[in-house]
């Protein structure tokens, strides 16, 4: 199952960037347990860095032969906000600052790049990604409770490196994989939970396409320190049997956790685990299993 450069290229930018706010604010309830205002804070010229670490590794196997899928991505980025309205909404810009890669397909050659080095240095196929660094990606307006409200506009170079994406769909991908999160609108105690509903599209073995959705479930699991922590765990609510279908979401099914800074309302660290295996995806003597680790974590000086 050959991937090209470009596809491994558009599996390693589907992650990219995004924004976040938190409200310290207890308020107490009629047992008098303790809850929390969780929102996104945002200020304008606020500048906020993170290092992204992306590590994924996919196995297929048939019979005795198997094939190992690697894909490793570390980033340096940032987003700043150019503006805040009255509803404490805020303009948002992101940027790739510095982007390392290190992929491989079965016993082909690996495929390394670092922005540092010279474009020619880099596969022909990749270079638009290239091109893309160090420069604004999206402006998108973003809510105090985590929800992307619009894309502004997103860069040409960036839509030139993702072929096949609109502007909606590609910035929807960077900002929501990145440092937003959704959060709930009232006040909450530990152990409440919230949920976010979420679509994807499969196709079949004839070309038919099937939407399925998903559920993220999110739980405060505790505050302390001024630091609330929040879990996810993802299911699946649409019934499917196919085992291509499975194969082509057995990458959604996370599970993670978010680290908040409740008084400087912005995300301390955020890390997605994927450990999935599917037996008969492509046959009955084929088996695949998903391995995959993406953690976002607030860069020192912010």
């Amino acid at each position: 199952m050959p991937l090209s450069h470009r596809t491994l290229a558009l599996v390693v930018t589907l992650v990219l960037l995004g924004s976040t706010r938190l409200q310290a604010e207890e308020t107490p309830t009629s047992n008098n347990a303790p809850t929390w205002q969780l929102s996104f804070k945002f200020s304008a010229d606020q500048l906020v860095r993170y290092q992204d670490n992306y590590h994924s590794t996919i196995q297929l196997q048939k019979a005795d032969t198997k094939v190992r899928i690697l894909n490793n991505r570390e980033s340096r980025k940032h987003y700043r906000v150019l503006s805040v309205d009255q509803e404490g909404q805020g303009l948002v810009e992101t940027v790739i600052d510095h982007i390392k890669i290190h992929a491989q397909q079965g016993d082909e050659p690996v495929i390394k790049i670092d922005s540092s080095d010279t474009p020619e240095s880099c596969p022909a196929d990749f270079r638009p990604l290239l091109a893309t660094v160090g420069r604004p990606i999206a402006r998108s307006r973003c809510n105090t409770s985590g929800k992307l409200i619009k894309v502004v506009s997103i860069s040409k170079t960036w839509l030139k490196a993702n072929p096949g994406n609109s502007n909606q769909s590609l910035a929807k991908s960077l900002q929501k994989q990145g440092f937003l999160v959704p959060l709930p609108d009232e006040p909450i105690a530990t152990g409440d939970t919230w949920e976010e509903s979420l679509d994807a599209t499969t196709a079949d073995k004839v070309g038919k396409r099937h939407r399925v959705t998903l559920k993220k479930i999110y739980t405060l699991e505790k505050v302390q320190d001024g630091r609330a922590t929040i879990t996810w765990r993802t299911v699946r609510l649409t019934p499917v049997t196919d085992p291509r279908l499975l194969a082509q979401l057995i990458q959604l099914i996370s599970t993670g956790e978010v680290i908040f800074d409740v008084n400087r309302g912005i995300v301390l660290s955020k890390t997605s685990n994927i450990d999935q295996t599917l037996v008969g995806p492509f046959g009955a003597d084929t088996l695949m299993t998903a391995r995959t680790k993406h953690e976002l974590v607030l860069s020192e000086g912010n």
